[in-house]
């Protein structure tokens, strides 16, 4: 995780991302990220995992706090919470650094249920999975706000319990997981508007 002053005002909706980059032997390096902050938060968090062979990730990974790096000053993407289908249902299904939007989804209409401008008749279902248990990055965080909540649910998903796993949560690939738990919570093409995020392996 990382925290980045856009050094003046960035305006984006839950769900969008940036583009970062850094210069590197006279080449500029980019590479787009989604958002986990909330929109009303002056600097922007970013969720990212290390690539060892990666382009950009591993000079993410050596930054200091205070270094600057590049972002392009404008966010996009339209993988945005659709609220006005008639479906109340939101399914979000997410793995790894997939869950960065959901978490934006999440704190976001947080703060607008505790300060009475949601209602909580929108109902969000995160399925978050990863193979090990410290690739989940935002996982007590969302089960403090499953608990608080009664308009969110979250289930972790570890599909390699073997390595380190710590017996909470559910065990299986997040697809195969899936299926138990859309039956469990009701959820058909009817009622509900699915999401997926993240790289499946």
């Amino acid at each position: 995780m990382a925290r980045i002053d856009p050094g003046g005002d960035f305006k984006f909706v839950p769900g969008q991302y940036a583009t970062l980059g850094i210069e590197k032997d006279g080449k500029r390096i980019e590479r787009p990220y989604s958002i986990v902050s909330p929109p009303a938060e002056q600097e922007i968090e970013f969720f990212f995992e290390l690539v060892p062979e990666g382009a950009l990730t591993p000079l993410l990974y050596k930054l200091q706090s205070g270094d600057e790096l590049l972002m392009r000053k404008v966010p996009k993407g339209r993988f945005l919470l659709e609220m006005h289908t008639g479906r109340s249902n939101h399914l979000l299904v997410s793995t790894v650094t997939g869950v960065a939007p959901f978490v934006s989804y999440v704190r976001t209409l947080h703060k607008a249920w505790k300060q009475g401008n949601f209602d909580g008749s929108h109902k969000l279902y995160l399925l978050n999975g990863a193979n090990r248990p410290w690739e989940f990055g935002y996982r007590h965080e969302l089960l403090r706000f499953a608990q608080e909540i009664p308009w969110f649910t979250c289930v972790p998903a570890l599909s390699r319990p073997w390595e380190h796993g710590d017996g909470t949560g559910e065990m299986g690939r997040a697809d195969d997981v899936l299926r138990k738990y859309a039956d469990q919570w009701g959820l058909d093409a009817g009622n509900t508007i699915a999401y997926l995020c993240g790289l499946r392996k």
